[in-house]
């Protein structure tokens, strides 16, 4: 017995090992743990989320409504390999080249997504994807501002407009066909005595504020000051000329007065106490000789005043020259 352990002693220190066998020892001890790795690691069921992307769309569809983007799929295989599955991008892909206008279901069978190998899927959630498919159509809307209240008793509002004055949207026909105008949030304008622009966001139905959002318009309000037509009598018409030309003449106006119609700012006109003294009425010869001369009566007035007539429009005057009295001696 003794003399065969020592013989088997003897040939394993005998034993002639090869080059680099360090090298290569670590390397079987290496290649066994990645065999361990991959071969011996248990499999799992583990739940990923996987995204549905719509590839090949006709121009002239759209999807109308809204459907799951991303599937609950139950994956089976070593818990590696799902957790690599994160950076392949892997998706649902959905090809609508051959689609029309309507309804579209989509099966989502086990093998309409592709996986690494070594995976496999057991079940996909939902099982079914469905698509309305519209035409799309692209419209101009108009703007149309909503109001409440009004403004100051002494002005008025004389034009609303919204700028801009209209929104180009595309969408569904479903939805955009019956649609003519878009209507702001209501704007109070209660009291208002100057114009004003005001900032009102689109009061939109849900299926056109997912198409454009939430925009807001800019409502320009003109509001401007009342005015009162106002007849006014017995105006009276003044000569202008120099008093060197008015030096030995006799004058005489038919008629003397004229009456003067005229729009006057509310406000004004309930201020004012002496209404009639806004008005100059006058006439300006350019030659003051003897005769009878027809006239045309200009008005001087506040700016903010409108003449609307003048009656008579012309008036005559007649001219006359003074003789000196001849005194006996």
């Amino acid at each position: 017995m003794e003399k065969l352990v020592r013989q088997i002693i003897d040939n394993v220190t005998s034993f002639r090992r090869p080059k680099n066998w360090v090298l290569k020892l670590v390397s079987l001890f290496f290649a066994l743990f990645l065999w361990y790795f991959v071969v011996g690691e248990d499999k799992v069921d583990m739940n990923v989320t996987i995204p549905v992307e719509i590839v090949n769309l006709p121009r002239d569809l759209v999807i109308s409504n809204q459907f799951k983007k991303q599937l609950e799929v139950t994956i089976s295989g070593q818990r590696s390999l799902i957790r690599g599955m994160t950076s392949q991008h892997i998706s649902r892909t959905i090809d609508l080249s051959k689609a029309s206008p309507g309804t579209v279901v989509i099966q989502n069978n086990l093998d309409s997504i592709s996986l690494p190998r070594g995976l496999s899927i057991l079940r996909v959630q939902p099982p079914t994807i469905t698509l309305l498919l519209d035409r799309l159509i692209q419209k101009k809307l108009l703007i149309k501002p909503i109001l409440v209240g009004e403004v100051h008793s002494n002005y008025k509002l004389e034009a609303v407009t919204a700028d801009p004055p209209t929104i180009e949207i595309s969408g569904p026909q479903s939805i955009l066909g019956a649609e003519q105008d878009l209507h702001t949030s209501p704007i109070d304008i209660n009291g208002l005595n100057e114009s004003a622009v005001k900032q009102a966001p689109l009061a939109l139905k849900p299926a056109i504020a997912d198409l454009i959002g939430e925009p807001v318009v800019a409502v320009r309000l003109n509001i401007v000051e009342l005015n009162q037509e106002i007849e006014f009598a017995d105006i009276p018409v003044e000569i202008e000329s120099s008093a060197n030309q008015q030096a030995g003449k006799i004058f005489q106006l038919l008629p003397p007065t004229v009456s003067i119609t005229a729009e006057i700012p509310l406000k004004m006109a309930q201020a004012t106490n002496d209404i009639k003294g806004l008005f100059h009425a006058k006439i300006s010869p350019e030659t003051l000789q003897a005769g009878s001369n027809e006239l045309k009566v200009l008005v001087e007035t506040s700016p903010k005043v409108k003449i609307i007539a003048i009656k008579p429009a012309t008036v005559t005057l007649k001219i006359s020259q003074t003789r000196p009295l001849k005194v006996k001696p």
